[in-house]
């Protein structure tokens, strides 16, 4: 999961005026908030722009998929905030419908599911402030970084024995359905590329200042693919950008990593 800048989305005004006018009716029982579906669906290319395409909370790219505008508060519950932009999130299927783990059996996926640490839903703007929520935001620093992964691709906690910040990622992972098989393995599979390159990289490394081109280039063509693997432009680059932070040690390593 990568950090959104929510900041860089800038609607229209006549955008705005409509959702307003559309909230208005939502507020005053005149419609039901499935009803303005319209009105953010016109961001959804916009939302999808800030991503690079990518799903904000599995960073996979699914051009195939029924990609959509997922509300992270529910509209269902929070049907006042069901057309501030701020609560628009642009999420793959597998994360934002309920679908059935093919390896678990379980049903995962963020639906209408919204869960509180404790006390009552916000009811307003101001209230939303200090609501405490459980799931992970990819629009907050402090929450995506709670987030971690196993070397084969599987998702985890990086405090695991912080009890709350444990329970926000536990759920998250089953909410946003990150720990389906096929985000594994494409996690998995990245991960070896990683070590491939790496490891060719190693091989290259101590020949680099001998003036042979032919090194020089084969090195900056493989120093190239783990560029793109971290870029954040790339599917699953901050798991990328954790497993090359694994080879650290070498100094080349380092030096692409301060680049990146």
């Amino acid at each position: 999961m990568r950090r959104i800048d929510l900041r860089k989305l800038n609607p229209s005004q006549e955008w705005r005026t409509r959702a307003l006018s559309k909230q208005t009716d939502i507020d005053n029982g005149v419609i039901e908030a499935k009803a303005a579906s319209a009105i953010w669906s016109e961001l959804k290319q916009k939302l999808k722009d800030l991503s690079n395409n990518k799903c904000w909370y599995c960073e996979s790219r699914e051009d195939r998929s029924d990609n959509a505008v997922d509300h992270f508060r529910p509209k269902s519950l929070y049907p006042w905030f069901a057309l501030d932009y701020e609560n628009f999130r642009f999420a793959c299927t597998f994360c934002n419908s309920i679908r059935k783990n093919p390896e678990t059996g379980e049903s995962e996926g963020k639906g209408d599911h919204f869960p509180l640490v404790s006390g009552a839903r916000a009811a307003n703007r101001v209230q939303r402030n200090t609501e405490q929520y459980l799931l992970i935001d990819p629009c907050k620093t402090t929450d995506i970084s709670l987030l971690d992964f196993y070397d084969d691709g599987r998702p985890r906690a990086k405090y695991p024995n912080v009890p709350v910040k444990n329970e926000r990622v536990v759920r998250s992972i089953k909410y946003y359905h990150l720990d389906h098989p096929d985000l594994n393995e494409a996690r998995r599979q990245l991960a070896l590329d990683i070590r491939d390159w790496i490891e060719t990289g190693d091989e290259l490394y101590p020949e680099l200042n001998t003036g042979k081109a032919i090194i020089a280039k084969a090195f900056e063509t493989n120093l190239d693919n783990i560029a793109r693997a971290v870029a954040s432009d790339a599917p699953f680059s901050v798991f990328a950008k954790k497993m090359v932070k694994g080879y650290q040690d070498r100094e080349w390593i380092e030096d692409l990593l301060e680049c990146a």
